[in-house]
């Protein structure tokens, strides 16, 4: 993953954040800053997400699979040599077709979405890749012992059949991304920081790709007149940076493109280490590449040139991966776990009066607030929603039942819930109460980068907790700690460290000694 702004540059944003916190609560706003109304009213338009791009890819994939699995089933089905009836030699000659195939359609790249806009270059792209897919699979098929001349005729008419199909779902799939591009639907929403000059080319290229479904958002800058102009073309200045982070939180964004050429690299560094606290990529359009940057990945808009300033954590391909794994272990999970949660929900109701589950807002995706569900584990009438005051060891207002539900982290099993319904996933960083803090001192003026770890889904466990950062939070370097994890999680997420996350997470709860 690429990376210039390293960890200790968050400590700008960090503590920022803390600062623009702490005046919001000051003046008594529920933002922390109040947008400009264009702005706001903007962001409210764009708070419903565009279609994912990922998902045509998904799409195309399976797609892909039936129509070789139909058409190879059809295939065979026609009179053939005898050695042809056979159902093994069906079966192998399928899965080598079809795996063989579709991997060779993955590597050629053939399911990025900027491929599959484009019909010619989806047809050629599907042509190669069932001449390599198919090739290698006589290839495999003879050195199995299969003779060639029983394997061409039904093998290359299997390839010319599954050839016409595959087309004509690429036809009808780039009709239809056409079709949502244009109704808005489905676009790569666009926002720039930056004034002046520099701005006109770059609104001109963005523009020009509206077909391409890019939509440029607006743009912000720090700068007053006459060095930044209110206006640039058919777009009005929506704010400063500040407001650019709160224009992030409420809108989905995709992309902020720095334009500022003149600016130095400490500058601009800082830049990235303030709107890293986002979900998105950051761009920097810039002529010649300065040498920190040269490891970079490069991109254009047209003519203007663009190096990755700073990565989003998880793409579009990686955010449906991460969902797939949600939604069928959180399935799994908790059907697997249905019992035991309705005796603990009996013996809560048993054990002292009041609600059975406990609701408390705390921060989501993106730094929105979510509502997340807990078996209830302490008196009902000592409950705190506000997570003010944190729970210490022999803490009275915990019930017995609620010692060992806390203890044991069954408590949180109602959180599957929350990871069905998407406000969560099974592996993230854990979820904090908005008002959480340590004393008097709330957890994101203690931490640096700590709104940079809502950038990725809470999640009802973490790589913090299978290290021992679970339970009371009690003091600065305990919340740092936790914040570094979680950090380190998200740089380095991939499936199979949510996988191991998850293993280990039985042990950890056994092992962890500061749960209450």
């Amino acid at each position: 993953m690429t990376r210039v702004v390293d960890r200790g540059l968050f400590a700008t944003s960090g503590q920022m954040a803390g600062r623009r916190r702490r005046r919001s609560e000051g003046d008594g706003a529920g933002t922390l800053r109040q947008m400009g109304a264009q702005a706001e009213a903007l962001a409210r338009r764009l708070r419903e997400p565009p279609v994912h791009p990922a998902l045509f890819s998904v799409i195309l994939r399976c797609a892909d699979a039936l129509v070789l699995l139909i058409s190879g089933l059809v295939i065979f089905a026609l009179p053939m040599p005898a050695a042809f009836r056979s159902g093994a030699f069906d079966v192998t000659v399928l899965v080598s077709g079809i795996g063989l195939t579709v991997s060779a359609l993955g590597l050629m790249q053939a399911y990025r979405f900027r491929r599959l806009r484009s019909f010619l270059s989806g047809a050629a792209l599907a042509l190669a890749a069932l001449f390599v897919g198919f090739s290698l699979s006589i290839a495999l098929l003879v050195a199995l012992g299969y003779p060639l001349d029983w394997l061409l005729p039904p093998v290359v008419l299997w390839g010319a059949v599954s050839l016409n199909l595959m087309l004509l779902v690429r036809m009808a799939l780039a009709w239809r991304i056409r079709q949502l591009i244009r109704s808005g639907v489905l676009e790569h929403r666009i926002v720039l920081l930056g004034g002046g000059a520099p701005l006109s080319p770059l609104i001109s290229e963005i523009d020009s790709e509206k077909r391409l479904g890019r939509r440029l958002c607006g743009f912000f800058d720090e700068r007053s007149e006459p060095r930044s102009p209110d206006i640039i073309g058919d777009y009005h200045k929506l704010g400063d940076l500040e407001d650019l982070v709160q224009f992030g939180r409420l809108a989905h964004i995709h992309s902020v493109i720095v334009a500022m050429p003149t600016a130095s690299p400490q500058r601009l560094m800082e830049l990235g280490a303030r709107l890293a606290v986002l979900p998105v990529d950051v761009w920097l359009a810039i002529d010649d590449c300065p040498a920190w940057l040269s490891g970079n990945r490069r991109g254009a808009l047209g003519k203007v040139r663009t190096v990755l300033l700073h990565k989003a954590p998880i793409n579009n391909w990686q955010a449906f991966q991460k969902r797939v794994f949600d939604l069928v272990l959180g399935s799994f999970a908790l059907a697997l776990m249905a019992p035991l949660m309705v005796v603990v929900a009996l013996a809560v109701k048993i054990e002292s009066p009041g609600p059975i589950l406990f609701r408390q807002k705390r921060h989501g995706y993106n730094n929105k607030p979510i509502w997340v569900w807990k078996f209830r584990s302490m008196y009902a009438d000592r409950c705190d929603p506000s997570a003010i005051r944190a729970v210490r060891r022999n803490d009275n207002r915990v019930t017995r039942l609620g010692r060992f539900i806390r203890r044991s982290s069954i408590d949180e099993l109602p959180q599957l819930v929350n990871v069905l319904s998407g406000e969560m996933s099974l592996v993230g960083p854990r979820p904090h109460a908005t008002a959480a803090r340590t004393g008097d001192i709330i957890y994101d003026t203690v931490a640096e980068s700590y709104s940079a770890r809502h950038r990725v889904k809470p999640g009802v466990t973490g790589w913090a907790q299978i290290n021992g950062w679970r339970g009371e939070m009690n003091s600065p370097e305990k919340i740092r700690a936790r914040v570094e994890h979680d950090l380190h999680y998200i740089e380095n997420w991939s499936v199979w460290l949510d996988l191991t996350i998850l293993l280990r997470t039985p042990l950890s709860l056994i092992t962890t000694r500061n749960a209450y």
